[in-house]
């Protein structure tokens, strides 16, 4: 599509907004609107939406919105969606306040939920809860929790959507999940798990962590047995060879990887009460399901990227002894795989040290040390950028343990790689490189295990940045005079 087409479009739409509302008006509302939705999406961004707002303000995409054709109704809403995205709460509060309230209103599930949507511009944390009344005032009202009702009698794409707009409101504060919970819009989102709609299933546990950000509101998912049944799954699963019990395991274990990472738990006795690192280390050795075996590593490296979580893997062992073998045995998409869970695991901090550095000792002793950074070198030195982009990301993360820096500084091959710029590399790959490089510059007394020379040459590479070429001789062509 020309660059510019998105103007040609605007001006057809001004135009389409001055005739009278005949079907073929409508139906080129219609196909422009999904063009600028198209458009909007493509880029770039914000000389679109530019473009847009300074031809048709919001006032005339409200109108727009009760127009008497459902499917020019949804191909507004996607575009004032876009459009509204960057617009902040206090502008949308105090210029689109009387359209809040219609929207709530509205009989069109696509309208309410574009409105719901709007109550999430107040997440950012930056911002004091004092700063959010309004904001609760809104949502918590006995016109949003009807409008909140209805979407919920909808299908599984539209309860989702405002399940969504819920859960994250109940991130700011616990009050509005007690509000929640007593209207029984909770109860409600439990009930999603009780399907044999494998996808409804997937939904409910994306959004379980998102929940699990207080104590309050992860007990109350415990106490529902959301993560025993989940386990139960996993093991009933096993039975089953199906591509719907394949997606669905898959999910599960994301779900409990996630865990890791939430405000309202302790890892190691979350862990410690739901064995999952046992299945995934299962899965990774006997598994002959790859989407599973990759989603196992994938976990167990998301996991170890928590400090508290990985104190409990370095303890529980069946995870990281599994990880060590399948690296050992791996090639191709199942190595690139590995290689990602062991730079998750070395890079759980910026500043490693004490016993979980240790413990990430003793993973690169699993690996066979030093065998282990030859041959994440030879990967890197093939030249494919998956494998290359994870291998130095393995070694970017090894720097920054004591241990690690002294293993890549007396492995002169890998410093040599480093050192060599090659302008055909991929730019993602050179980045890497150039990461891996500053990375040890930076590390306090990292210039003690290098030469004078060497160091000098690490310094200078930082300096001269990631894609610098040093100027080519110029060759003086003969010519006729």
């Amino acid at each position: 599509m020309a660059d510019k087409d998105y103007t040609q479009n605007i001006k057809q739409i001004c135009e389409l907004l001055q005739s009278d509302p005949a079907p073929e008006v409508i139906q080129g509302l219609r196909d422009a609107f999904e063009n600028l939705s198209k458009q909007l999406k493509a880029g770039p961004f914000l000389e679109v939406f530019e473009a847009t707002l300074s031809s048709i303000p919001f006032s005339a995409l409200f109108s727009l919105l009760a127009a008497p054709d459902n499917k020019l109704i949804v191909t507004v809403a996607e575009v004032t969606g876009q459009l509204l995205k960057p617009v902040t709460w206090e502008m949308v509060h105090q210029t689109f306040e009387e359209y809040i309230v219609q929207g709530l209103a509205h009989p069109h599930p696509v309208v309410k939920t574009l409105v719901l949507r709007q109550f999430l511009k107040c997440e950012d944390k930056t911002v004091p809860l004092s700063d959010k009344g309004i904001l609760m005032e809104y949502l918590l009202s006995e016109e949003s929790v009807a409008t909140i009702k209805q979407l919920l009698a909808g299908n599984a794409s539209q309860r989702f959507r405002v399940y969504d707009v819920v859960m994250n409101a109940i991130k700011s504060t616990d009050s509005a999940f007690e509000f929640f919970r007593q209207e029984g819009i909770m109860d409600r989102f439990l009930q999603e798990s009780d399907t044999s709609d494998v996808l409804v299933a997937m939904n409910f546990y994306e959004l379980v962590p998102t929940l699990c950000q207080s104590t309050v509101t992860y007990e109350y998912l415990d106490s529902s047995a959301v993560f025993k049944d989940a386990l139960a799954q996993v093991h009933l699963s096993k039975t089953e060879s199906s591509v719907t019990s394949s997606l669905l395991r898959v999910s599960i274990l994301k779900l409990f990887s996630r865990m890791a990472d939430v405000q309202g738990i302790s890892p190691p006795d979350f862990y410690g009460k739901y064995a999952i690192v046992p299945e995934m280390a299962g899965l990774i050795e006997e598994s002959e399901d790859m989407d599973l075996k990759v989603t196992a590593i994938a976990c167990i490296g998301a996991i170890g990227n928590s400090p508290k979580a990985l104190g409990y893997l370095a303890q529980e062992k069946t995870g990281l002894d599994a990880l060590a073998a399948a690296y050992k045995s791996s090639y191709g998409k199942l190595r690139v795989e590995c290689l990602r869970a062991i730079a998750c695991i070395f890079g759980y901090s910026l500043s490693p040290s004490g016993e979980l550095s240790q413990a990430c000792y003793d993973l690169y002793t699993k690996l066979d040390q030093i065998q282990f950074l030859v041959a994440v070198t030879k990967e890197i030195m093939k030249g494919f950028e998956d494998t290359g982009i994870a291998g130095l990301a393995v070694i970017e993360k090894m720097v920054r343990h004591a241990w690690g820096l002294h293993e890549v500084a007396s492995y002169r091959n890998i410093i040599n790689f480093l050192l060599m710029r090659d302008s055909s590399r991929e730019k993602t790959v050179q980045k890497w490189q150039y990461s891996v490089i500053e990375t040890i510059v930076h590390v306090p007394d990292a210039q003690n295990e290098f030469s004078e020379d060497i160091w000098t040459q690490l310094t200078k590479y930082v300096k001269d940045g990631p894609y610098y070429a040093a100027a080519s001789a110029q060759v003086a062509l003969d010519s006729a005079s």
